[in-house]
């Protein structure tokens, strides 16, 4: 018996990828949901632990609400680390939403902290973001800083999604500090 040959189309990757998008969300939560309240974070990234930069939860925003910058492109190896830092600062992760492209080495499921999170990989999205599922909050949307980034660079990269509303698209914030795009988005 031979086996069926499907094929796809860019078209239909993509919407598959956006009905996959639409239902990262889909958690059971209400649909209600408050805006998020992400902690307080200094200027200066943290460069050890994840290296991880929030919007200050007293600043109102829409789009990035922070900026992160991995030591590689090992998705196993470093979400961890996101996911624990996050959990502490701003509520707990239970899906993770990333380019196909941006890591190698993506999981299906992480467990941090006892937890499950679920990590999804799509070839359509945007690869210098990362989404974030929170738990009875919005969707946290972090600016992706390569991991080969000179540290200067991403250092303004990250105070630069921190500082507000307004900054930009992550591309635009990349080429600001700096750090070409046109190289891929983690290379």
């Amino acid at each position: 018996m031979k086996a069926a040959v499907v094929a796809t189309t860019l078209t239909d990757d993509y919407l598959a990828d956006q009905l996959a998008l639409s239902r990262l969300d889909d958690d059971g939560a209400p649909l209600d949901r408050q805006a998020p309240t992400l902690a307080n974070t200094a200027d200066q990234p943290s460069l050890d632990g994840a290296r991880l930069s929030l919007v200050p939860a007293t600043t109102p925003h829409a789009g990035l609400g922070g900026g992160w910058w991995p030591r590689s492109r090992d998705a196993t190896a470093e979400l961890p680390g996101l996911i624990a830092e996050l959990s502490t600062r701003a509520g707990r992760v239970s899906r993770v939403a990333l380019q196909v492209d941006a890591f190698d080495n993506i999981p299906e499921k992480l467990t941090v902290g006892g937890r499950k999170v679920h990590v999804a990989w799509f070839k359509y999205m945007n690869a210098n973001i990362i989404i974030l599922t929170m738990a009875n909050r919005d969707d946290l949307v972090l600016l992706l800083v390569p991991p080969l980034a000179p540290p200067a660079a991403a250092a303004q990269a990250l105070r630069a999604v921190a500082s507000g509303p307004g900054v930009g698209p992550a591309d635009a914030i990349l080429a600001a500090a700096g750090i070409a795009a046109d190289r891929g988005p983690l290379r």
